[in-house]
């Protein structure tokens, strides 16, 4: 049975037309010139042979050819361009253009777009290699797009030296960082668009966008202009577009929190907290008895902990700075913790605070919160206020405050930075363990003296700890 007859391929839009894959293997037979029109193409369709390539060229316009395959015809223009090659002091070779198809082309517009092409010779260009090198530079923007570099960055953050501080970054700092990427690009609607073509004008708009969020455009602003960076580094693109954004048109830092609760706050806090589920009330407990951060008290594990010597001691990959700390543990924080590790049967190593249902590290506050800001009559605080009530607290009660930044683990602060954190680095333990007996009188007085009130018809009952 005969094949059926293929017609002439025809080219998708946005491609350049080409001669088939196969073109170079096909034995090439040519014909007298000839006025190409409509019935010579016709005919030299109908007489194509398998294996064989004819080329006919036009008697109109010199240079131009209807070059037939079997299974295809196109338009091709041969020129040489104008010049001598500075090497050889030769003539350079003889170049081809293919510009179309007599399925989308006639004769005498394949006519016009030769004498174009002499045009552009005559001025000294070479459009084929222009051609090849449109396509290659296409072809390089389509494999270099932002979207594809996000995800090439993605593999390299986590192995990546933190900008600030020492060490690499913790997983949640890079799944933050990587969101708020993948957040930017998408909308400036630059996730197919070639790492070169980002321009300034498009990150303005991006941040134009968040005006009344600055702290979303921030984080967005901060890890587009990291990956930026990494692409100036890696030879990707020549600058980085964020760097010309000037320094006013950039988002500004949210105001330093300075809210702080009062110690009889934190009393009754704790005494609301003894109607919430035991682990949400164990961990808010720590976090009021310790001045850790939230990470750092659901990371905590057995293991680090000598309930004996009233010890808590953290990893340097555990903590913020990446240095290793300690916390001394008073008697209100202890009671607490031998507790919680009666009832776990005396483990000796795991986490502290686990997750019902996943089995990790607690997660879960949003609810609890709410359920104990009704209970204490009591809101606009957060988990990390602790920390800053603490520091006041204890300031308040004589404390010097670079004991106080010690015992946070701080090390950006005016008290332990520049030359003096460079010179001054004791760890000042035993006035550590004072601070945080100091802090643990506090809490203590707090809680037996009754320092409660009655907070929307809620009774508060004294507690354990009494």
């Amino acid at each position: 049975m005969k094949a059926p007859e293929r017609k002439p391929t025809r080219p998708r839009k946005g491609d350049a037309p080409q001669e088939p894959a196969d073109a170079a293997a096909l034995r090439v037979t040519s014909r007298a010139a000839v006025q190409i029109n409509r019935t010579v193409i016709d005919q030299a369709w109908r007489q194509r042979g398998e294996g064989v390539r004819q080329v006919i060229r036009d008697a109109r316009c010199r240079g131009l050819a209807l070059v037939v395959h079997p299974t295809a015809m196109v338009w091709r223009f041969d020129y040489r361009p104008r010049g001598t090659d500075p090497n050889t002091g030769k003539r350079w070779g003889n170049s081809s253009l293919i510009l179309g198809e007599p399925a989308t082309m006639t004769a005498d517009a394949a006519r016009l777009a030769a004498q174009a092409i002499k045009g552009q010779v005559a001025e000294g260009k070479d459009p084929a290699r222009e051609r090849r090198q449109a396509i290659a530079q296409a072809q390089q923007d389509r494999a270099t797009t932002l979207g594809r570099l996000a995800e090439e960055y993605a593999a390299i953050v986590p192995k990546r030296a933190k900008l600030r501080g020492t060490g690499i970054a913790s997983p949640a700092h890079v799944a933050n960082e990587l969101r708020a990427l993948r957040n930017a690009l998408a909308e400036m609607q630059a996730t197919e668009l070639p790492a070169a073509d980002l321009k300034p004008p498009i990150v303005r708009r991006m941040l134009a966008e968040h005006g009344a969020h600055p702290a979303a455009a921030r984080a967005r602003f901060g890890a587009l202009s990291r990956f930026c960076d990494w692409l100036v580094d890696d030879d990707r693109i020549p600058a980085n577009p964020c760097a010309r954004i000037t320094r006013s048109g950039r988002p500004k830092p949210p105001a330093s929190r300075t809210h702080f609760l009062s110690v009889p706050d934190l009393a009754q806090l704790w005494t609301a907290a003894a109607n919430l589920p035991a682990l949400h009330r164990d961990f808010l407990w720590l976090l009021i008895a310790i001045p850790c951060r939230r990470g750092e008290a659901a990371s905590l594990d057995w293991r680090h902990l000598d309930l004996q010597e009233g010890i808590w001691t953290q990893p340097g990959k555990l903590t913020k700075n990446r240095e290793p700390h300690v916390f001394f543990l008073h008697p209100l924080v202890l009671a607490l913790l031998r507790a919680r590790h009666a009832s776990s049967g005396a483990a000796a190593s795991g986490l502290v605070f686990t997750a019902p249902r996943s089995g990790r590290a607690i997660t879960t506050w949003r609810q609890a919160k709410a359920d104990l800001d009704e209970a204490a009559g009591l809101d606009g605080w957060r988990l990390h206020d602790t920390r800053r009530s603490f520091a006041t607290a204890v300031a308040g009660a004589g404390i010097p405050e670079a004991v106080a930044d010690a015992v946070l683990n701080h090390r950006q602060s005016a008290t332990r930075a520049g030359v003096l954190g460079v010179y001054q680095q004791a760890a000042r333990l035993p006035e550590q363990r004072a601070a945080m007996e100091r802090w643990g009188d506090l809490l203590a007085t707090a809680l037996r003296r009754g320092v409660f009130r009655k907070r929307r018809g809620i009774a508060v009952a004294r507690t354990w700890t009494d």
